[in-house]
């Protein structure tokens, strides 16, 4: 996708002031998923409005943000399930930056049609691989 003049112009004048650049958001995002609650969080974390950060980051990468962070949190589930697979539901939701565990069987519910008991089952019996 072709990144806009004004995305490419307005991002250099950003990464000046707060330090970071678009290249950096999905490293930001993974490094501190746990106190990125939303786009909008996101967003002000790396120094931008929350529309602004959306357009640029859609060009830049060809997904939106909210779908690189449901992302990034789908394989942190995955990557806390098999490192640590006695921890509570809330422990996990916990460290994916969600409120609790109802919050976390909203995520898995809306956006991958599962829910924790069956995303740790399948993964500690081998049915389903790390991702």
């Amino acid at each position: 996708m072709a990144t806009t003049k004004s995305c490419l112009i307005n991002q250099s004048i950003n990464q000046s002031i707060n330090g970071y650049s678009l290249e950096e958001a999905v490293e930001v995002l993974k490094h501190n998923v746990e106190q990125i609650a939303n786009v909008t969080v996101w967003a002000e974390w790396m120094g931008y409005s929350r529309s602004y950060f959306s357009t640029c980051f859609t060009e830049s990468f060809g997904e939106t943000p909210s779908e690189c962070l449901c992302r990034v949190r789908y394989k942190r589930l995955h990557k806390l399930i098999l490192r640590y697979p006695y921890k509570t539901s809330r422990a996990i939701a916990s460290e994916l930056g969600l409120q609790d565990e109802q919050a976390m069987y909203k995520f898995l519910n809306r956006h991958y049609d599962t829910n924790f008991t069956e995303v740790r089952d399948k993964l500690l019996n081998g049915k389903q691989q790390d991702i």
